[in-house]
């Protein structure tokens, strides 16, 4: 069965006028180790983005409110050696909030900037769909991984421009 999942990629600009976006370290659970956006599993009764709000102020400390979430698309993740991972994302974008960054137990957020992504360090399909939302697209993505679980085997993107 596919879990329902939300991402929320909190973009600001440094003192320079550089974009940077809050990602995190994985401390524990699905992708230990890796670089991940802030998010995850979305509660029974909860919508993906009430799930964006809760998750964002568990993993970073951050308040966001819904109105301020931009709807940025779906990914649809599959893993065919281990299907009960498979998982359906709703992506939102901010660039408003309040508190400070805070480490949680499942995750070490940190500003990364925007135009030098740590995909090395990410899941293999970052580098795909991820540029495209944080310039403010929207996309529908469908990413299937290989037998081992770690690199794209196949992929269908399509990005709508912002509003479409």
């Amino acid at each position: 069965m596919t879990k329902p999942m939300c991402l929320a990629f909190l973009l600001r600009r440094d003192p320079a006028g550089e974009g940077e976006v809050l990602l995190g370290l994985k401390q524990r659970g699905f992708g230990t180790g890796r670089i991940v956006g802030i998010g995850g599993h979305v509660e029974p009764g909860e919508s993906d983005l009430e799930a964006a709000v809760r998750e964002t102020f568990e993993e970073t400390g951050l308040h966001v409110i819904p109105t301020d979430l931009y709807d940025a698309g779906r990914v649809s993740f599959r893993f065919p050696s281990a299907p009960e991972s498979d998982m359906s994302v709703a992506l939102y974008r901010c660039t408003t909030w309040t508190g400070e960054v805070v480490a949680s137990d499942e995750l070490d957020p940190q500003w990364h900037p925007v135009a030098a992504l740590p995909t090395g360090e990410m899941w293999d399909d970052s580098r795909i769909w991820l540029p495209h939302v944080l310039r403010g697209e929207r996309i529908e993505a469908d990413i299937t991984y290989d037998a081992a679980g770690a690199l794209v085997a196949r992929v269908s993107l399509t990005v709508h421009a912002d509003g479409e």
